[in-house]
Order: C-alpha cells, then sequence, then structure tokens
C-alpha cells in the first residue's frame, strides 16, 4: 500500500491551512468592525450626556401622608429621560419610583410620590447613568 507523496501532502497542509486563515479573517474582520461600531456609539452617547445636569429642588416629606414632593430641573444642555427616583431606605433596601418623565433643557417639572419614612436619601436618575442628583433626608423638609 502507498501513501501520498510528501509534496501532495504538503500542498493539501498549505491550502487548509489558507482556508482556515480565510475564514478566521473574514471573523477578525467583522468582529473589529462590530466592535468599533459599538463603542462609537457608547463614545458618541458618553461625549453628550457630559452636557446634561440635573436638579432636586424643594423636596417636602409630608410623615402623615407619606408623600414626598418636589420639583426635578434640567439644568444643562440636553434633553433628558427616562427620569426616575431612587429611594435608599435605611435598612440598605432600595426602591425606584418611575416618574414617566422627559425634561428638555431649563424646563422644571415637579413630582409627587408615596414613599415610606425610614428613607435615607432620595436620587434622582436619567438615560445618562452619569446624570444624576441626591440629596440626603437631612437636606429635606418635612411636615
Amino acid at each position: 500500500m502507498k501513501g501520498i507523496s510528501p509534496f501532495v501532502a504538503s500542498a493539501l497542509l498549505i491550502a487548509v491551512a489558507f482556508v482556515i486563515a480565510g475564514i478566521y479573517e473574514a471573523w477578525l474582520i467583522s468582529f473589529s468592525k462590530g466592535t468599533t461600531k459599538e463603542i462609537g456609539k457608547h463614545a458618541e452617547k458618553k461625549l453628550i450626556c457630559n452636557n446634561g445636569g440635573i436638579a432636586l429642588q424643594n423636596l417636602v416629606y409630608n410623615s402623615t401622608t407619606e408623600n414626598l414632593t418636589g420639583e426635578i430641573v434640567n439644568t444643562n444642555l440636553i434633553p433628558l429621560g427616562n427620569i426616575n427616583l431612587e429611594i435608599f431606605y435605611s435598612n440598605t433596601t432600595r426602591e425606584e419610583k418611575n416618574l414617566n418623565m422627559t425634561l428638555e433643557p431649563g424646563e422644571k417639572n415637579v413630582f409627587n410620590v408615596n414613599i415610606n419614612q425610614n428613607y435615607e436619601k432620595i436620587r434622582v436618575i436619567t438615560n445618562c447613568s452619569n446624570v444624576y442628583d441626591e440629596l440626603s433626608k437631612n437636606y429635606i423638609s418635612s411636615v
């Protein structure tokens, strides 16, 4: 029984190596383009969000009704959406109140939510993760 010649074996080995390299190259190019596009989106959002600002104002907690009222103000240059409140309690739990609010630059809106009286701090969050404001209980008026 005879095997294949060393020349044919070498040629086949080289051909298989080129096929594998071609498949890897196609995957690598596709992966690089996708990753670059995704990084670009995140960088663009981060740059845009650098022009965002939000503030909590005139917060008042009514201990009888357990209602927290106040104002949220967009203090900077871009519209902000997905505005919600996070309530942090003394027992280390956290509750999120969906305000279903968007604010244009300079716009102000009021809110009224029911929260437990053992809260520690209030935070307003937005669609920009680096744009938020928070106040501890010490800075919130009580009636």
